[in-house]
């Protein structure tokens, strides 16, 4: 089974550079039909740098602080504690009997395991939380991106894959106006 894995992924590298391939030729096959229409208009957009510059975004990072800043300050006072325990057990380990230091040991073993169990499910809750918010994000830049291609009267707005594009056809400034505009809007 070991020695499955590399034929397993040179197949799937092999498949996935097929698809590549694939749509490079479809791309190729369709460009000439666009252009020839004379009358459809294609445009870009960088949801990369949507995802980072729309203040939304700042937002969505501020409102998930703000829910888990209990769960931090809790996870740090464990941390404070386990610390405190640590130099008591450092300073005093001479002047402690042998099962004192033990049971200091376990104690201090046993909550830093727990803490590093609250961090983990911190880190997971909050991944998951952010992911929520930016997939509700990402639906709302759809619709942002939809409404000024219609304003721009475009046919076509690719939005990945693009090696470069013109600033005529980059519509990434007016979509982030947009963005702002709803987001001043809201608040």
């Amino acid at each position: 089974p070991v020695f499955l894995w590399p034929d397993l992924l040179m197949s799937w590298g092999t498949v996935m550079m097929k698809r590549w391939l694939t749509l490079v030729v479809l791309g190729c096959a369709v460009l000439p039909v666009i252009s020839s229409a004379g009358d459809v208009t294609v445009a870009v957009v960088n949801v990369v740098r949507l995802q980072t510059e729309a203040p939304q975004v700042a937002q969505v990072r501020e409102r998930i602080k703000a829910e888990f800043l209990s769960r931090e300050v809790k996870t740090s006072a464990q941390q404070e504690q386990i610390n405190q325990l640590e130099q008591k057990l450092r300073r005093d380990r001479a002047e402690m009997s042998e099962a004192e230091a033990k049971s200091l040991q376990r104690d201090i073993r046993s909550r830093t395991l727990r803490l590093e169990n609250a961090k983990e499910e911190l880190e997971s809750d909050r991944r998951l939380r952010l992911n929520e918010e930016m997939d509700h994000l990402r639906r709302v830049l759809s619709e942002v991106i939809a409404e000024v291609a219609t304003a721009e009267n475009l046919d076509i707005v690719l939005e990945s894959g693009v090696t470069w594009a013109s600033d005529r056809a980059n519509i990434t400034d007016k979509v982030l106006d947009r963005m702002r505009e709803f987001n001043n809007a809201k608040n």
